[in-house]
């Protein structure tokens, strides 16, 4: 069965619309040869050389990643610069890419809460816009547990030793606050609720932190990709269920980039 691209593009605009990004966003068609029939597709965090490489290794011309290419506006496309090089090895190649970013963050609001194994899961911070979507989920562990053991237990399930936490390691934790990618930024508003006892999430800042343990609540940097590793999960479940469930095609090849790696380490 052939599915171009534009429509593939335009299932996953009805699962995640467009108007639910972030005004800063660039989701959506980055590179898109709308008419062109898929051959493959590969899905991932972040279009890269490797990922590039992947995708004509294993005949695929489509790339589905959570964040775009494009943030903001390009004055020129040169081989000398990464991201010229890397749209110019697309369109030499005929790959569509297309990102699916904050438009996806909002509808799947809970899915690192869900995957830390949290209950009682709640949005945080609704889009006041639109019905059931927003940022931030907040859930409970209905056996509490000292601050060590639940970074054991998020190491275990994420498969990462590469996690920063601030906070002190006896500390019991029930209720805990997950803010999936750059949550710097919202680590003081979730902190002032005065009614969590830990927040997880990436990117986090030095001083956002420590103002965080100053109000008793622990701070738990797991890295920006593993906080959004499960929405790639997502990504995937999405289209894979577009292809047989809706469009009863099983032939096109659907694959997470097994050459991306989490680009965040932990030095000894």
């Amino acid at each position: 069965m052939h599915i171009t691209q534009h429509e593939l593009f335009s299932y996953l605009e009805k699962v995640f619309p467009l108007e639910y990004q972030e005004d800063y966003d660039n989701s959506g068609r980055q590179i898109s040869f709308d008419n062109q029939t898929i051959t493959g597709i590969i899905v991932a965090m972040d279009i890269s050389p490797v990922v590039i490489s992947e995708a004509c290794e294993n005949n695929c011309n489509c790339i589905i990643t959570h964040h775009p290419i494009f943030f903001k506006p390009v004055k020129n496309i040169s081989e000398t610069s990464i991201t010229g090089s890397m749209v110019i090895a697309c369109i030499q190649h005929a790959i569509s890419v297309y990102a699916a970013h904050t438009n996806a963050d909002a509808v799947c609001w809970d899915l690192l809460a869900k995957s830390l194994k949290l209950n009682n899961i709640e949005l945080l911070f609704p889009d006041k816009r639109f019905n059931g979507i927003g940022y931030g989920a907040v859930g409970i562990y209905d056996n509490d547990m000292i601050l060590s053991d639940l970074l054991k237990k998020i190491s275990q399930i994420l498969q990462s030793n590469s996690i920063i936490y601030y906070g002190d390691d006896s500390k019991r934790i029930k209720k805990v606050a997950c803010l999936q990618g750059a949550g710097s930024r919202k680590i003081n508003a979730v902190a002032g609720l005065g009614s969590v006892d830990c927040i997880i999430t990436g990117d986090v800042g030095y001083h956002d932190a420590v103002s965080a343990n100053n109000n008793g609540v622990a701070v738990i940097d797991i890295g920006h990709y593993s906080s959004e590793k499960p929405i790639i999960d997502f990504l995937y479940h999405t289209v894979y269920n577009y292809l047989t469930n809706e469009m009863h095609c099983n032939d096109i090849p659907l694959m997470i980039s097994k050459k991306e790696k989490n680009p965040m380490k932990c030095g000894m």
